[in-house]
């Protein structure tokens, strides 16, 4: 039986991730902002990123609060774009689906330019203009045909009530008393919609694989290039990548979780889809916590007000 009502705990956990999430980010931003100029110009690639993180965050826990419906292939919203705007729940999910991928394409801008700044200064391995523009085009085209696709596989309200009667009428009632529910069909459109998303996902992880190589490569060569200051500058811009692509890995992989619970309807879904939801809205306070502890500016930041304290 699948559970319609609204979950308080699941409810109350969104507000206390959110909130923290909004603690932890906007303090963060202050330390990228005004405690990181060593960091040249290239802080504000990751301030984008970690703008980017922090929107997914609170969409997710404030602005869309969504209740999956599994093993049906549907769920419902009850944050604030659905209570107070009336915004369908489908139009929440498209603005999720933007926010990942476009969290995803930033990392990789972030590495590419941290890895010609490097490249630069070595004067060497460097990407023709032509084709990095090309590669933004690409991310950006790839991304908007994502979230078109997934638009155009909505039902219609009124095909989505004939499915209901059809498939699932013993679900009848409880669809009427909920609203801002969506309900989709796995056609075969929608199979190969998730794997395209998979393979961009596959191909955007091999992008990350070659370029960490590589930058490391660099990295060794670049240590008798330079001196100790400037390549301390990049060596905690790298140390910043490599957390944050870390967090964003472990905080990314529900999503494709819940791929794999859809095509193969596991048992206790419900509860499943739930747990990957709240697993993946930790994504930015965990990168800022990781920050805090990992990245050095932000590290000594806290140590040198702790000892002024």
């Amino acid at each position: 039986m699948i559970d319609f009502s609204v979950p308080n705990w699941l409810i109350n956990y969104y507000h206390v991730v959110g909130l923290t999430s909004a603690i932890l980010n906007s303090f963060g931003l202050y330390l990228l902002m005004f405690q990181c100029e060593k960091l040249g110009n290239f802080r504000y690639f990751l301030l984008v990123y970690q703008i980017v993180c922090f929107l997914t965050d609170i969409h997710v826990t404030f602005l869309m609060q969504p209740i999956p419906l599994y093993p049906i292939f549907a769920g419902f919203t009850v944050g604030v774009f659905g209570e107070w705007f009336n915004i369908p729940a489908h139009y929440s999910m498209i603005i999720v689906m933007f926010l990942i991928v476009t969290q995803l394409e930033f990392l990789v801008i972030c590495f590419e330019k941290k890895h010609q700044a490097i490249s630069a200064s070595l004067d060497t391995f460097r990407i023709n203009k032509s084709l990095e523009f090309f590669g933004y085009f690409l991310s950006v085209f790839c991304n908007f045909v994502m979230c078109i696709w997934f638009h155009l596989e909505r039902l219609t309200k009124e095909d989505q009530w004939n499915l209901i009667r059809t498939n699932h009428k013993e679900y009848l009632e409880s669809f009427q008393i909920i609203s801002h529910f969506e309900i989709y069909v796995k056609t075969s459109s929608f199979i190969m919609l998730m794997i395209f998303t998979l393979c961009e996902g596959v191909f955007l992880v091999f992008l990350f694989f070659i370029c960490i190589i590589h930058i490391l490569r660099m990295m060794v060569l670049l240590k008798t290039k330079i001196s100790a200051i400037n390549y301390q500058k990049h060596k905690e811009a790298v140390q910043s990548l490599m957390v944050q692509l870390a967090t964003a890995t472990f905080c990314l992989t529900p999503p494709c979780l819940l791929m794999i619970f859809i095509m193969f309807e596991l048992e206790k879904g419900q509860l499943l889809t739930e747990m990957c939801i709240m697993w993946f809205s930790l994504h930015s306070s965990l990168n800022m916590i990781s920050l805090f502890l990992f990245f050095p500016p932000y590290r000594n930041f806290i140590f040198r007000k702790r000892f002024i304290i």
